[in-house]
Parts: C-alpha cells; structure tokens; sequence
C-alpha cells in the first residue's frame, strides 16, 4: 500500500499503476488532441506560455505546462466566512458539505407543491443552511426567476449574502457578474481592499464539455485570478453524450478539461487559489437526464478524487443528489451512499446536497435530511481513542460479571458525548409511534424544517451594508441579455 495515496482517502477506486495511467492518457490528450478555446485572453495567456494556438479548435497543451502548473497551484486553500473567520481549509483530510446552485423549480414548504423557485426563496433557503449543523457553505439553491433577464446570478448572491454568514458559492454569466459579486462581498467584509485576505466566496465554474473553453466559463475565473478569490473549474461530461461510453475515457476527458483550466490560471497568475474535479456522470438513454443518482457517478467521484490526492489539489465533487422527484426510499439511498462514499473519497467541497429530480428541483426538507445524514456520517468515521479513561477496565470489573451499567456514574457521564442522537430519525417503540400519529421521516422533515425557517434568526448585516449591497446590484450590467 503506498501511504501517501492514503492520505485524505479511506477509500480507493484506483490504483498507483492506474492513477500514472490515467495522469499518461490525460498528458496524451492535452498534448495531441487537444481542446478548443474561445476565450481570446486565455488563448493569448497560452501561446505567450508555449502552447500550440495556431488552430483555437485544436489547441496542444504541452506535458511541461501541466507539471508547471501543478506545482505553482496551492495545496491548502482558506475560506473565510462573513465575518471574517476561516470557516473552511480546503486540505487533505477535511471533509466540508453544502448545498447546491440553480434548481428551477422548488418544493414548497408550506404547501408541498412543486413550483418556479423565486429569489424569496434562495433567501429563505440561505437563512436556513445558515442554521444546520452540517452545512459548512451555501450555494443559492435554486434560480432567481422573478429579476430582471441576465441579473439572477447577482440577486442570488445578495439573497445568500444576507442571510447567512457562511461562505457561499456563486456563479455568474460572466467577467461583469463575477465583479460586480467581488464588489458585494468586499461591502458585506468591511471593504474591497480586504477581499484577497479574507474572501467570503468561491467561485464556480466550467468548461462546456467535449473539452471547449469558453468565454464565459474561463472569464470569470481569470476575474478571480486578479482578486484572490478561490474558484473551481471543472468538466461536467456525461458517458455517452458529451464523453464516450466508458467510465475510463470519461475520467480522463474530465481531468484533461479541469487541468487545461488549471494551466491557463496559473499562467495568468502563479498561485491562484484553484480548485480541482469534476461532475461526471452518465447520460440516462431511456430520459437523456445527466443522472445525479447513478453508481457511474459515485465511481467516477472516486477516481476523480484519486487524481486529486495525487496532484495534491483541493477537490471538488457532487454528493446527497437523487434522480427521485420527491424524498422516498430512492432519495434517501441516493443521498446516504452518494455522501458516505464522498466523504470516505476525502472530497474537500462535497456539494448539491440535498438536489431532487437529477439537480432540477431544492426543498427544505431534503436539506435537511442531508444534513442529518451528514451528521450521522460523520459521527461513523470519527477516529476511536484507546486509553484508560475510554477503555473503562475498572468499571466493569466493579459491575461484574452479569451485571449492568444503567445507574454508573461513567454511563451518566459519558453517554451525552459519546453517543449519537438523531434528529429526525425514528428510533420510539411501534406503541408511541402510533400513538403520536405514525408519522413518517417526511412528516418530521417537515416539522422540523417549519420550525427551523420560523424560528432561525441569522447575524444581520448593518442596515447601510445591506443598502450599499442593494445599490451595487441596481447598477449592475448583465453579461448577456
């Protein structure tokens, strides 16, 4: 067993032979096939690098490059909170979860109707994350639909921005989006000039797959480069429609487009707080969905997250998303194993907890059962300790043989710490349960996602900072129209 592809990772779908030929078939595709490039900027950063541009089709990224690349990239990256306070240390070994972007439509809370998701309700559904114990950032959740064409990705952000101090990812459309959120952070902060020691948000973005990177999706990334913002960019392929068929050519094809990114970043700026990985997965062929809930994903996820252990990149990945329209057996076996394996994989950014209908609809209560999944994961793979004190010795020799340990002390002392207690999760006899109206975990989901959104009061930004922050999104102007 090599002990330095352990690190971060209890789990390995790779091994050392098939990571060097995976990082050879990703080498040989960057330099040989290579990718098309639409952003002139980039284009312009590669051919000062070395880079073959003379067809922007077919641009060749040279082994060299890549391994420059690698080096110059940071190995640990901090993410800051609003107020200030690192929230987040994307290293090996931590685990952090959230929730994901952009969902058209929404499961209503009160009603339980499904329906076009509103700004409101990426407000309402940060204030909420802004109270689990398991949500470490928010993503919006779903898209603003009722703001003005080309703006939503901005009034998502300030809906995030003021309703929970936890770091949030955005997107955007492009470099104006991506400015105008860098401008809304540094008011939310105290000021831009404090952006690049303590930036409150990361971005997330991607080539579009087969290999093209974009204008918009490379733009917002070099936008970052400038102010010290972390970022992910990552391919999105799907087996059989945007990759081949096979789960090998699709992990590669991934690697090769976040890499190509990666080149370009550090280029434009060495050290630029970049993030790997890549939501892979696999084109359904019966519905042509991009399938949240496939066991192609979770393998790839794997893979994905060997290549980053091995570059010693933070990582990026998709977990708690299901296929299933509404939380049932499918959505909860999706989630758990989705998130069980993701952690196990040493994902650093573990997101889209909680998606419903292949990443096209949010609810309350799905987070929230995500977050007690999360908790309860967590609680599984935490490190046992053997000493004196764990190991009570003198305690069961003082009960003896045949006895019990209801009344000792040790028990009394010990259980509110050492033992696990659901929040949601049904554990009473069949007589109270009946009693109290047999009601199942989607009953108390929804109890208990009411009582929260009731009753949680998230910090509140100064009434002039949410004024500011208003101001800059009235005046932004959208990248497309």
């Amino acid at each position: 067993m090599d002990i330095y592809q352990r690190q971060g990772s209890k789990n390995r779908m790779l091994s050392n032979e098939q990571i060097l030929q995976v990082q050879g078939y990703v080498i040989n595709l960057m330099e040989n096939i290579g990718c098309k490039v639409e952003c002139e900027e980039a284009l312009d950063i590669l051919g000062h690098a070395g880079c073959d541009i003379r067809d922007m089709n077919r641009v060749k990224i040279p082994r060299k490059l890549v391994m420059e690349a690698l080096e110059s990239s940071p190995k640990e990256i901090e993410v800051f909170n609003r107020n200030g306070e690192v929230a987040m240390m994307l290293k090996e070994g931590n685990c952090y979860y959230g929730t994901g972007s952009d969902c058209n439509t929404t499961i209503d809370l009160e009603s339980g109707e499904r329906r076009l998701c509103m700004k409101d309700d990426v407000a309402r559904l940060a204030r909420f994350c802004d109270a689990l114990p398991n949500i470490n950032f928010v993503m919006s959740f779903g898209i603003a639909n009722d703001v003005p064409r080309g703006s939503n990705f901005v009034h998502q952000c300030e809906a995030m921005l003021l309703n929970t101090t936890k770091p949030i990812i955005v997107t955007g459309y492009g470099r104006n989006d991506m400015r105008t959120m860098i401008e809304m952070a540094g008011a939310a902060i105290g000021g831009i000039d404090k952006i690049k020691n303590a930036p409150p948000l990361i971005l997330y973005t991607e080539p579009v797959s087969p290999i093209v990177h974009t204008e918009m999706g490379v733009s917002k990334g070099l936008v970052c480069c400038e102010y010290g913002i972390p970022f992910i960019y990552i391919g999105s392929p799907m087996m059989g429609g945007t990759s081949p068929a096979t789960i090998e050519s699709t992990l590669v094809q991934t690697v090769a487009e976040s890499l190509a990114g990666l080149v370009i970043f550090q280029k434009k700026q060495p050290g630029a707080k970049f993030i790997f990985g890549g939501d892979a997965t696999v084109m359904d062929m019966k519905t042509s969905i991009f399938s949240y809930g496939s066991p192609e994903l979770n393998i790839l996820n794997a893979g994905l997250a060997d290549m980053a252990h091995f570059y010693r990149l933070p990582f990026f990945c998709i977990a708690g998303s299901s296929d299933a329209m509404v939380l049932d057996a499918q959505s909860g076996f999706e989630y758990a194993l989705s998130i069980y394996n993701s952690t196990l994989n040493g994902c650093n950014i573990i997101h889209d907890c909680g998606y419903l209908e292949s990443g096209m609809t949010s609810s309350f209560e799905s987070v929230l059962f995500s977050d007690e999944i999360i908790g309860w994961i967590k609680y599984m793979l935490q490190p046992l300790n053997f000493n004196d004190e764990s190991v009570a010795l003198q305690v069961i020799d003082n009960v003896g043989p045949g006895g019990n340990f209801i009344m000792e002390d040790h028990t009394y002392d010990n259980y509110m710490n050492t033992f696990y207690f659901p929040r949601s999760f049904n554990r009473k006899r069949f007589e109270t349960w009946e009693e109290e109206g047999s009601r199942d975990i989607c009953s108390i989901l929804k109890e208990g996602a009411k009582a929260i959104i009731n009753d949680h009061k998230p910090q509140k930004l100064p009434e002039e900072v949410e004024r500011t922050i208003s101001a800059i999104v009235e005046k932004h102007r959208p990248d497309v129209n």
